[in-house]
C-alpha cells in the first residue's frame, strides 16, 4: 500500500530532534510504565504522528503468541538481562531499537561480551521514548497469507514510540494498517483463531467510540470477535497481562492472590466465568491458577517457539510458579530470569514478538469424544505453507497411541478443497484413551505439529461408554396409589445425563429426572418409554405398568389348589386337571388383556395361561432349575413386589 509522505516528514523531523539528545539517556531517565504527572497533563497529545488506514482486505488473522515465531523486538537501553537476550538469541533474531549508531555500537559491544549469539541480532535506528516494546510495538495479521503489521494509536503521549509500528514496516517491507483506536499491547492477548481479549481499559480510553464501533475495529483490521472484561483493581494500568495469559487455544493462566487482597474475589469471577466460556477449539477453557504474592507478575511470561520465559523475583514463590508453568505447558521448556520487574511490568511487558513470516500454519479442532466402536474417526485439518512452499506428502501424518501405548500414524491426504487435508484412526473399544497430534513438513524445510508442541501435549479423546439402564422394564401399582419411577443406570465415564420420558399416560407427569402420578381407580395395564443420555449415546427401554384393583388379582403363582401354599401336591392337582379326572383351579383374576378371568394360580411361567408347560416349569422350580416362580404381567398379586415365593413353598 502508499505510504503516507507527511508521516514521512514528520517521523524524520522527531527523529533528527530525538538523535541528539538518545546518547544523554540513562537507566535512571526511563519513563513508567504508566503515565507521569507531566504526561497526564498532555493527554491531547496521544496519537499525534499517528497515521489511520482503510481496513486490510482479503483473509485476516491475528496469530497467537505461541506459534512459530522468528524474532522478537526489544530497544536500548534494556529493560531486560543480556542473559535473557542472550537466551532468546540461541532460536529467533533479536531486533533492537536503538537511538542512534552510537547506541548501536554500545548494545553491540555489550551483546558480545555477554555472550549473545551475534548471528542473530539485528539493529534498527529508531528513537524511542520508553522500553515498553509490548505496549507501542507492532501487532502482526497474517493478510492472505502474507505477514503484515496493524498499528494502533499508543495510549501514552509518547510520539517516539507511536511511530516505531510504522518504523518496522518500513525495515521490513511490510504493509502497516493503521486503526483508530487507542489501545496497548499489553491489554491485548490473541488465540490466534479469531478471538482476542482486553480488560474495559480499552472502552474507557476511546469515549467517543460505543463498545460495538471498538469490537467493529477489532473485528475489521484483526479479524477477531473481541472479548472485554471488567477490572480486577480499583488502580493500575489495568492491561490484562498483568493478571491473564493465553496457554493455548483453550488455556487460560490467571494469577491468584491471598484472601486479604483486594482483588482476590474479582479474580475469582473472572476465573470463573472464563470457564464457562467457550473455546474456539468447542471446549470450555480450563483455567489454571498462579500464585503471585504482592510485588510479582508470574502471568507476565513470554512464549517463543518452545520456550517459555518466567520473570522470577528471588523468593520462594519462584519455584512454585515455575512448576505451574511446566505442569500446565508439558513439553516446553521454562525458564526463569530476574529482572526489575514490578507487580504490573516484566518480561512480557518489554519484549514483543514477531511471527515466522512463511510458518506452516495447521489449524485443527481436536476430537473431544467419539461413540463409534465400528467406524474410523475422522481427522480434518487445514495446512497452509505461509512460505508459499510445497508439502512434502509422505510427512502428512496423524500420530496416535492407545492408552498411553506405543505411538503409531496414519497419512493425511489432501482434499480437492484448498489447504484441506484429512485422515482417520482406527476404531477403538469403549472406554479407550486416544492420544494423537498431528505433523507436516514443506519444502522450505519447516516442520510443524498441531498442537504446536506436538506428543508432550497432545491432544486426547475417549471412546465413550454410553449409560446402561439396570432397573426392571415392568412394574406394577395399586388403583388409586401415587406412582414414581426414576431409572437406575450406569455410566463410567460421564456424571451428566438427561432423563426423558415419552408415550406416558396423562396421569402420569415428569418432575425433574422422575415421572410420577396417582393411579385412576381402575385396573388396567400400560406403559412409557424412557431415555437416558449422556453428551454421545443413549440407552432406551420401554416399561409396562400394570395397575391392579385390590381383591381382584390376589394369588400366588403355582398356588394350583389354592390352598395359599405351593407344595408338590400343586403339581399333582395339575396333572390330574390336564388328565380330566381333577377340578380346573379356582378363578383368581381377571385377565385385562383378552377380558376373561385367568387360572392365575396355574400360571406360573409368566406367559399368562395355564397349560401344560406350567407344570414342567413347576417341577423344574422344585428341583433347582428354575430360579423362581414368574407371574403374568397382566395380573400382578395385590401387594406383592418381589416375584416369586411369597409363602411358604416346599
Amino acid at each position: 500500500m502508499n505510504k503516507i509522505n507527511g508521516f514521512l516528514i514528520l517521523f524524520f523531523l522527531i527523529t533528527a530532534v530525538a538523535i541528539l539528545f538518545a546518547d544523554e539517556q540513562s537507566q535512571k531517565d526511563f519513563l513508567p510504565i504508566g503515565l507521569t504527572e507531566e504526561e497526564i497533563q498532555r493527554l491531547d497529545e496521544i496519537g499525534i504522528t499517528h497515521q489511520t488506514t482503510i481496513p486490510p482486505e482479503g483473509v485476516i488473522r491475528n496469530p497467537a503468541e505461541w506459534e512459530p515465531s522468528e524474532g522478537v523486538i526489544i530497544r536500548w537501553p534494556l529493560g531486560i538481562s543480556i542473559s535473557l537476550i542472550a537466551e532468546l538469541s540461541e532460536d529467533v533474531m533479536v531486533t533492537t531499537l536503538v537511538g542512534s549508531s552510537y547506541e548501536e555500537n554500545q548494545a553491540r559491544n555489550a551483546y558480545s561480551s555477554g555472550g549473545v549469539n551475534m548471528d542473530n541480532t539485528q539493529f534498527i535506528i529508531a528513537p524511542t521514548n520508553s522500553i515498553w516494546t509490548r505496549d507501542y510495538g507492532p501487532w502482526f495479521i497474517f493478510q492472505d497469507n502474507n505477514l503484515a503489521i496493524v498499528d494502533h494509536i499508543y495510549n501514552r503521549p509518547r510520539p517516539l514510540d507511536d511511530v516505531i509500528p510504522q518504523r518496522i514496516g518500513e525495515e521490513w517491507n511490510l504493509d502497516v494498517y493503521g486503526m483508530d483506536l487507542i489501545h496497548t499491547g499489553g491489554n491485548h492477548m490473541s488465540d490466534g483463531l479469531g478471538m482476542s481479549m482486553s480488560t474495559q481499559l480499552v472502552y474507557n480510553e476511546n469515549p467517543d467510540k460505543t463498545p460495538a464501533e471498538v469490537d467493529s475495529i477489532m473485528m475489521a483490521y484483526l479479524g477477531n470477535d473481541y472479548t472485554v472484561l471488567g477490572y480486577i483493581e480499583s488502580g493500575g494500568i489495568h492491561h490484562i497481562d498483568c493478571w491473564a495469559k493465553f496457554l493455548n487455544p483453550t488455556t487460560i493462566l490467571i494469577k491468584d492472590v491471598s484472601p486479604g487482597n483486594p482483588s482476590y474475589h474479582l479474580l475469582n469471577a473472572r476465573a470463573e466465568y472464563l470457564s464457562q466460556q467457550i473455546s474456539a477449539w468447542g471446549q470450555p477453557y480450563t483455567i489454571v491458577r498462579v500464585y503471585c504474592p504482592y510485588g510479582t507478575a508470574y502471568t507476565n511470561s513470554l512464549i517463543l517457539n518452545g520456550k517459555v520465559f518466567v520473570p522470577t523475583f528471588d523468593n520462594s514463590y519462584d519455584a512454585i510458579a515455575l512448576q505451574v508453568y511446566r505442569e500446565a505447558m508439558p513439553g516446553y521448556e521454562v525458564l526463569g530470569f530476574d529482572g526489575s520487574w514490578y507487580d504490573n511490568d516484566a518480561i512480557h511487558c518489554r519484549t514483543m514478538g514477531v511471527p515466522d513470516h512463511g510458518m506452516l500454519f495447521i489449524h485443527h479442532i481436536p476430537l473431544i469424544r467419539v461413540s463409534d466402536t465400528s467406524s474410523c474417526y475422522l481427522v480434518s485439518a487445514m495446512i497452509i505453507a505461509y512460505s508459499d512452499s510445497s508439502f512434502i506428502t509422505d510427512s502428512l501424518k496423524i500420530y496416535y497411541s492407545i492408552n498411553e501405548g506405543s505411538w503409531e500414524y496414519t497419512y493425511l491426504n489432501t482434499s480437492p478443497q484448498p489447504d484441506s487435508c484429512f485422515g482417520y484412526i482406527p476404531a477403538q473399544h469403549q472406554g479407550s484413551q486416544i492420544s494423537y497430534y498431528l505433523k507436516a513438513a514443506d519444502n522450505s524445510g519447516r516442520v510443524e505439529t498441531h498442537p504446536y508442541i506436538g506428543e508432550p501435549w497432545a491432544h486426547i479423546f475417549t471412546v465413550n461408554i454410553p449409560p446402561q439402564i439396570i432397573s426392571a422394564d415392568s412394574f406394577s401399582c395399586q388403583a388409586g396409589d401415587y406412582f414414581a419411577y426414576s431409572p437406575e443406570f450406569i455410566d463410567d465415564d460421564d456424571s451428566v445425563h438427561i432423563i426423558s420420558y415419552s408415550n406416558y399416560p396423562v396421569w402420569l407427569s415428569v418432575q425433574n429426572d422422575s415421572l410420577v402420578g396417582t393411579a385412576p381407580d381402575s385396573q388396567f395395564v400400560t406403559g412409557f418409554s424412557v431415555e437416558v443420555a449422556d453428551e454421545y449415546s443413549s440407552d432406551n427401554q420401554d416399561i409396562t405398568l400394570v395397575v391392579y384393583a385390590s381383591g381382584l388379582c390376589d394369588y400366588i403363582p403355582g398356588d394350583i389348589n389354592g390352598d395359599e401354599n405351593v407344595m408338590g401336591n400343586d403339581i399333582t392337582y395339575g396333572v390330574r386337571y390336564f388328565k380330566g379326572i381333577g377340578d380346573p383351579p379356582p378363578d383368581s383374576c381377571w385377565n385385562d388383556s383378552d377380558e376373561s378371568w385367568l387360572y392365575s394360580g396355574g400360571d406360573v411361567n409368566g406367559n399368562c395361561q395355564f397349560t401344560g408347560s406350567d407344570i414342567t416349569f413347576l417341577v423344574a422350580f422344585f428341583k433347582g432349575y428354575n430360579p423362581e416362580i414368574l407371574w403374568c404381567p397382566h395380573t400382578p398379586p395385590a401387594g406383592m413386589v418381589i416375584i416369586g415365593r411369597k409363602k411358604n413353598v416346599n
